[in-house]
């Protein structure tokens, strides 16, 4: 064997110890790889801790899908505008009557004159024979937990007022909270708040 081939055996010899070392070393210094050893109590390598996993913002009720499909679509409907038939914005929860509960459709029911509302863009809703179109997103930021008779959600209106073959955002959009209630074995509309 010549002395090239043996310092060059040598050198890749040395390199693969060097890396065994090393790798053991690491191994050995990294307290989520190493081995426990059995004679000594573990001791903490670190006094930082991951913070524990939060908890849900509310807790889901079994038929809280169910619950949240009935809101989204008395919204929609409540929302959804025919201001060349309609009187008032108000006309749009006549219609979604049969998700509401008696005590929200009795007060709805009353003629109110509110700040709230489209005011003069109505006006001109109903000169050009628009339709006012809702799309509502229902979500669940900061709800109480759900029960098995009361349920709180928030909504989102976001409305498109369309003329013929035009389509324009209605801005801004809507946010109200709603609590839906459990009786007779349906779920509806109890109060909304803007």
């Amino acid at each position: 064997m010549s002395v090239r081939r043996f310092l060059a055996v040598a050198a890749i010899l040395g390199v693969a110890v060097a890396v065994l070392v090393y790798a053991f070393r690491t191994t050995r210094d990294d307290p989520q790889t190493a081995v426990p050893e059995t004679s000594a109590a573990p001791v903490p390598t670190s006094t930082t801790t991951a913070p524990p996993p939060r908890p849900p913002t509310s807790e889901r009720s079994p038929d809280a899908s169910e619950a949240e499909d009935i809101a989204r679509q008395a919204l929609t409907v409540a929302f959804t505008w025919y201001p060349s038939t309609d009187n008032s914005p108000s006309d749009g929860f006549m219609r979604a009557r049969q998700w509401l509960t008696e005590n929200l459709a009795a007060q709805i029911a009353v003629p109110v004159t509110t700040e709230r509302g489209p005011g003069v863009q109505w006006g001109q809703w109903a000169a050009k024979n628009a339709k006012v179109i809702a799309d509502v997103t229902i979500g669940c930021s900061g709800c109480p937990p759900d029960t098995d008779t009361l349920i709180h959600r928030v909504a989102t209106i976001e409305q498109t007022a369309v003329t013929g073959d035009d389509a324009a955002p209605v801005d801004p959009d809507t946010t109200v909270w709603v609590t839906l209630s459990k009786a007779g074995g349906s779920w509806l509309i109890d109060t909304v708040r803007y």
